[in-house]
């Protein structure tokens, strides 16, 4: 862990492609309670899987992986007092760019957390949906992939089953302010004790 207290946001969604402009529900909510966390809790870095453009996952150890890219998504995962995830949803689970992350961070050891940079760490999740059965079982899936991880959640994760839906925007967002900021509490509080 780095000596100051810091939070990744990682933002799971890889719609639009990046030459594209149209908004990701994923990425513009993220967007929206990190900008108002950041006014108490400043170091809050990003790591955009769309932009970051990671290579699938091939078994690899992610802290000697050739790409420079998992190489720095590791270092930024691992070296995080806490993450904020915002996760999609499609077609009956969690979208496969996040599983494809998970992989890549955690490489091909099956034994208990080995190399899991995720291990014992404290997170808050947001999970965006395209549809109330994709939001449902996709909790269930993430529930099991952050056990599998050895992630904390410090609180209920956020569901949106539908973004598009009125006021599902605004109330996620605040959800998501009230779980950053038990969040930072947490990373606060371990912080001292360290």
């Amino acid at each position: 862990m780095t000596s100051a207290p810091t939070l990744l946001a990682v933002c799971a969604s890889l719609k639009p492609a990046p030459e594209r402009s149209e908004p990701s529900a994923c990425r513009e909510l993220l967007r929206a309670a990190t900008d108002y966390l950041a006014r108490v809790f400043p170091a809050i870095d990003t790591l955009d899987l769309r932009d970051a453009r990671l290579p699938g996952f091939e078994g690899l150890l992610p802290e000697t992986h050739y790409s420079p890219a998992v190489r720095e998504a590791y270092a930024q995962t691992a070296n995080a007092s806490g993450l904020i995830l915002s996760v999609p949803a499609y077609w009956g689970g969690v979208g496969s760019s996040f599983k494809a992350f998970v992989e890549l961070m955690c490489g091909p050891s099956y034994d208990a957390y080995a190399r899991s940079p995720f291990d014992s760490k404290p997170l808050v999740t947001l999970l965006v949906s395209s549809d109330p059965h994709s939001a449902e079982a996709g909790e269930r899936q993430l529930d099991v992939i952050l056990e599998a991880i050895g992630a904390r959640q410090v609180a209920a994760p956020v569901v949106v089953p539908d973004p598009a839906a009125p006021g599902a925007a605004e109330t996620a967002v605040k959800a998501l302010i009230g779980s950053g900021a038990q969040l930072a509490q947490e990373v606060l509080r371990r912080g001292e004790m360290a």
